[in-house]
């Protein structure tokens, strides 16, 4: 059952992903580099922690945690019985049933997370970096 579970979890990832990458999030975050501060606050709001590193410059970091809440439902499943038998004349028949069954589908909670980081000096984005599952955008064609 757990497998199962995670199976439809990873193919309805799959599906949601379908039209966003990390290519497509390193793309946009690219665009970033050369930045001012200022744009970076517009954008992102105040980051989450900032740092002083050994050489002057300023990490910003900020951690964005996606959840993603899917109703219960019922579905069908549909399976096939075959029967292999001998009429009253020795002849050997096969017969297939299909039956229908409802299966509930619970409700699921996916989660993903993206840290972002973006090196700070003389006011303006030096490099970017990020991390984690939820750190996808459209990408640029």
């Amino acid at each position: 059952m757990i497998s199962r579970l995670s199976m439809l979890a990873a193919g309805a990832a799959l599906v949601l992903a379908a039209c966003v990458t990390e290519e497509g999030y390193r793309q946009h975050m690219s665009m970033m580099l050369g930045a001012s501060g200022d744009a970076v606050l517009l954008d992102w709001g105040p980051p989450h922690a900032t740092a002083s590193m050994s050489n002057g410059r300023e990490l910003w970091s900020y951690t964005k945690t996606t959840v993603d809440e899917r109703a219960g439902y019922w579905r069908d499943e549909v399976r096939e019985v075959r029967r292999t038998f001998r009429d009253k004349d020795g002849n050997e028949k096969t017969e297939i049933i299909t039956e229908t069954y409802p299966v509930w589908e619970p409700p699921q909670v996916f989660r993903s997370v993206c840290t972002t980081r973006f090196v700070m000096a003389a006011g303006r984005v030096q490099d970017v970096s990020f991390d984690g599952e939820g750190c996808v955008a459209e990408e640029i064609r």
